[in-house]
């Protein structure tokens, strides 16, 4: 009997089928991952937000592959090849993949050869030499059939075609692609050769030229990354992919499904099953193969740059301090800005520092600036000129006597992108776009993950071979990583921009437009229940964002916490019951930690929703991120040329791959620890790590390191 929704769910993510079926109605209302996975635990069984996103993914999956069922359906109806059998296999099919192989044969395509002969009056010919008895030499059999109009006018012709018509029905009857791909994962290879006629100038794909691997060890997630390699190579024209499986069993196992001992015409339908594996199912292999691999590479690579993405998103913060931001330029100066503690935009200058004269002048205007607007952070962009720069501001530091002072390099991968953008205009339509840059350089040290949020994440650099990708899969993944982020964190309503507000769960780009206006026009919020007035925001998108959006010394303690409004009522009686006021208990682990929670559990609250309150209650201004820590790179090392082996020095992860981690030492070409180096260690994107120079090549720009 065909499984419904919920059995399907429950068997592909084992979770309990009481759990999926409250959490596919949940995602009928549109309610967010975050929301479902901090605010109805009691649903969900306490399941965290990487499950949750299992779970919907689970819906999607097969929510669609019923509809393509329909579809299928009602396609192979229409050609009236639609069988009992069929429809078995239709209903009871799991794998969307499988799906289309048993649909491949009946697909609309061009007139086949097979129906130009059927057209022409061969199929009954056809089905004689099928048969079973003898009806004489089938060269006698052919002339009876020739069809000079179908030009179908001598007998290898209508042989030909009767052999067309044998062959087609052997490919819609063979249902053995999954049998083929089977094997061909176990015991096949896919080899990638340099194509012919390819002039050598592109010399990427070297280590492929003559290559040779099992299909299965691509599979592994710790190899997928080299057949996004080769697929790259073979796409830029460098390469030849081909598949290496066993033809011969896959022949012989075909024969023994079609071909029985009633057939009188062996060795023409014999014929026939050997065209069909080598001109249709055989292609069809390599094609399957192919997706199989790309699939599963896709999906590592698409996880890889999930995890990457989090760790850049979750870069800590530094405490609330004015900043100036640099954007660093030899020819053109280096663009500053000024924030205040908000990331406020308060004015700009351009520094030059290219001779003694113009650095002298530059320092006394730096060392002014940052004691006008008492700044204590100076974040350096990461782009050409960065070390100048950053030495540059070390020394404004220095002879000012201010040792609290944060001077730090900040990754500006993406900033440009911020400057030309539409958000950047909207922000500050009257700066031009390297001032734009400056500006974002820095927020991003003030707080990275509400700077981050306006620009596509994919152009955050922290993949591997992303441009070879599904990029509405890739986008959607990414989207999906910066809302739980953004939502695990929570933001001040009171401070946040539109950019980030749209990233909190239930609200879209016009809500959170209009929270920023309803801002503008009345002042800041004083309470969440202010937050229903805003246009646009009903008791569903209430419900969905209230507990992410923070007021910090609003009218009610409680809406600077995770605590949601829904549950306001339990914190009361709890205060009540302890003879306390409600703020007594905000941050009081000792007074919570005594609580009996059986006590507070009913038909409306659960065990799940009392405990993660008593949680909130307890740390109330629990952020996940890091405290900051500044890198420490070696003075005087600005190059590769400056870099030798043995050399001891801090560094930036920057990318973490499946055959290593990419580290920035300093010198404006980031690192490789392969991943022999890393000694199992668990780093992140955004780590400060203390690595080994291994070996450093100025000529290949490529630097080999090792994690001390």
């Amino acid at each position: 009997m065909t499984m419904i929704l919920e059995e399907l769910v429950s068997e592909e993510t084992s979770v309990k089928i009481e759990f999926v079926k409250n959490i596919i109605e949940l995602y009928d209302e549109n309610a967010t991952i975050p929301f479902v996975s901090r605010y109805r635990k009691d649903k969900t069984g306490g399941l965290d937000e990487i499950a949750v996103a299992g779970v919907y993914d689970s819906i999607e999956k097969f929510r669609t592959l019923a509809d393509r069922k329909v579809f299928i359906k009602s396609e192979i109806d229409k050609k009236g090849k639609l069988t009992d059998e069929l429809i078995f296999a239709i209903d009871e099919c799991k794998d969307p993949k499988i799906l289309e192989d048993i649909y491949m044969p009946y697909k609309d395509k061009k007139k086949t050869k097979a129906e130009k002969a059927k057209e022409a009056g061969l199929g009954e010919l056809a089905v004689i030499l099928m048969g079973s008895e003898n009806k004489g030499l089938p060269e006698e059999l052919a002339t009876n059939y020739i069809n000079i109009e179908a030009k179908f006018d001598t007998v290898e012709k209508v042989l030909e075609g009767a052999l067309d018509i044998i062959t087609q029905d052997v490919v819609e009857k063979s249902d053995l692609m999954e049998h083929y791909l089977r094997t061909a994962i176990n015991s096949g290879f896919l080899t990638s050769e340099v194509k012919k006629g390819f002039d050598g100038s592109d010399r990427r794909f070297e280590e492929y030229y003559g290559y040779s691997e099992k299909i299965s060890s691509l599979l592994e997630a710790r190899h997928s990354h080299r057949y996004l390699a080769m697929r790259r190579g073979e796409e830029c024209g460098a390469l030849t992919l081909k598949t290496e499986v066993s033809e011969e069993e896959h022949i012989f196992t075909l024969k023994n499904k079609y071909m029985t001992e009633q057939h009188f015409y062996k060795d023409f339908v014999e014929k026939a099953v050997e065209k069909a594996y080598n001109q249709y199912l055989r292609p069809a292999l390599e094609t399957r193969i192919k997706q199989e691999l790309f699939e599963s590479a896709q999906n590592e690579a698409i996880s890889v740059f999930s995890k990457n993405m989090e760790s850049i998103l979750m870069a800590p913060p530094i405490p609330p301090r004015n900043v100036i931001g640099m954007d660093p330029g030899i020819r053109t100066g280096i663009k500053t800005a000024i924030l205040d503690k908000d990331g406020k935009y308060i004015a700009n200058t351009v520094l030059r520092i290219n001779s003694p004269l113009e650095k002298d002048r530059a320092l006394f205007e730096l060392k002014t600036l940052i004691k006008k607007y008492q700044t204590g952070a100076i974040g350096v962009g990461t782009g050409t000129g960065s070390k100048e720069a950053l030495s540059f501001a070390k020394q404004a530091v220095k002879e000012l006597g201010e040792d609290d002072i944060i001077v730090a390099l900040v990754d500006e991968t993406g900033a440009s992108v911020y400057s030309a953008s539409e958000v950047a205009r909207e922000e500050f339509p009257d700066l031009d776009l390297t001032v734009r840059g400056a500006i974002s350089i820095g927020r991003r040290l003030q707080n990275p993950l509400a700077e981050l949020v306006k620009v596509d994440p994919r152009s955050a650099g922290a993949g591997q071979y992303q441009h070879d990708l599904d990029q509405k899969k890739l986008k959607s993944a990414l989207e999906r990583v910066i809302q739980i982020c953004v939502n695990n964190i929570g933001v001040d309503i009171n401070t946040a921009s539109y950019s980030i507000l749209t990233k909190i769960s239930g609200l879209a780009e016009k809500t959170a437009k209009n929270i920023v206006k309803f801002r503008e026009e009345n002042g800041f919020f004083k309470d969440r229940a202010e937050i229903k007035k805003v246009k646009g925001i009903g008791p569903k998108s209430f419900e969905q964002c209230a507990g992410f959006l923070r007021i910090r010394e609003g009218k009610n303690p409680l809406d600077s916490t995770r605590v949601h409004p829904e549950s306001y009522s339990l914190v009361v009686k709890i205060a009540d019951d302890l003879k306390v006021k409600v703020d007594d208990l905000i941050g009081n682990k000792s007074i919570l930690s005594k609580i009996d929670t059986t006590k507070y559990i009913d038909d409306k609250t659960g065990k799940h929703t009392v405990e993660s309150v008593i949680e909130d209650l307890k740390y109330p201004a629990l952020d996940p991120r890091k405290e900051f820590r500044n890198v420490n790179f070696l003075d005087g090392v600005d190059k590769i040329e400056d870099l030798k082996p043995n050399m001891i020095t801090e560094g930036i992860v920057k990318n973490i791959t499946n055959f290593g981690a990419f580290i920035d030492v300093g010198v404006h070409q980031d690192g490789l620890c392969h991943i022999s180096k890393m000694k199992g260690k668990n780093i992140r994107t955004g780590d400060i790590v203390t690595v080994k120079i291994i070996s450093a090549d100025p000529y290949k720009k490529r630097i080999s390191l090792d994690i001390c």
